[in-house]
């Protein structure tokens, strides 16, 4: 009995072995082989919160790949500006002041963006809040807007995207 463990022990290893060569050469394969990129060109992108920082960054990145943009902040100037350099970068650039704590205000533009512009097929949800104090000094108001935004928010957006890949999801009016 010990000597039949020992041989299936001795053959588990074996096996072992040559799966683990397999397994460690498609690694370095894949390390130095890229894959294909998907071209991106001409999709519909929504990226909210693209008036300042990494939405800015991510919008400018995305017009160099000549999507269509739909640029969605609260601060008019500076989605203005995010679409203004996306123009010139070559991309369509559609910008709304979108203030991402109100759920209405939500429906309401993606109905508009679904409209004038079509189904959005890429959806970059980066609307966030930061007050910058701690718990005890936050007020109220910061604290509910602080989760509408950077908590529901993200539902309520995402259920835009939701609307094109499950076309049993509507949006409530």
């Amino acid at each position: 009995l010990a000597a039949a463990k020992m041989v299936m022990f001795i053959l588990n290893c074996l096996l072992l072995l040559p799966f683990l060569i397999f397994c460690i050469l498609e690694s370095l394969l894949k390390l130095f082989i890229a894959k294909k990129r998907k071209s991106v060109t001409g999709e519909i992108v929504l990226i909210t919160g693209a008036g300042h920082g990494i939405g800015r960054l991510t919008a400018y990145e995305f017009a160099k790949l000549k999507c269509k943009l739909v640029l969605w902040d609260i601060n008019k100037h500076g989605i203005e500006e995010t679409a203004d350099e996306c123009r010139r970068l070559g991309a369509k650039a559609h910008a709304f002041v979108v203030d991402c704590s109100k759920r209405e205000d939500i429906y309401s533009s993606a109905k508009k963006v679904k409209a004038e512009i079509g189904d959005i097929s890429i959806l970059v949800n980066n609307a966030g809040v930061v007050y910058a104090s701690d718990l005890f000094a936050t007020q109220d108001p910061q604290i509910e807007k602080t989760f509408e935004v950077n908590v529901l928010a993200h539902f309520w957006v995402s259920m835009i995207s939701f609307t094109k890949i499950f076309p049993f999801v509507r949006l409530k009016d």
